[in-house]
């Protein structure tokens, strides 16, 4: 597995909303679009965080991406924006396990 083709995935999934919301209507016509060539294996992995996070909205999502990345890094990505995308923010989720 491609680690930095996954972290680079995640931090535009956490950071541009329009790639996040569309990936989980699409996931495998928004990668083809964006570039992204996943292995069998990464896509698998994907897959598989799609699924487990169905129930999360798309920011909960987002920040709970930028959370797990900055554990990784020690860097943070950009903050995403979040302005007209929807009702009040809900609570910060407690992270990727």
């Amino acid at each position: 597995m491609r680690e930095n083709v996954l972290r680079n995935l995640a931090s535009r999934a956490a950071t541009d909303a329009g790639f996040l919301k569309q990936a989980r209507r699409d996931l495998e016509g928004t990668l083809a679009e964006f570039g992204y060539d996943l292995t069998l294996g990464e896509l698998r992995l994907v897959e598989d965080l799609r699924r487990r996070t169905a129930a999360m909205s798309d920011e909960q999502l987002a920040r709970t991406l930028a959370s797990a990345l900055r554990r990784r890094s020690g860097s943070r990505p950009a903050a995403p924006s979040w302005r007209g995308s929807g009702p009040a923010r809900p609570s910060r989720p407690g992270g990727l396990r």
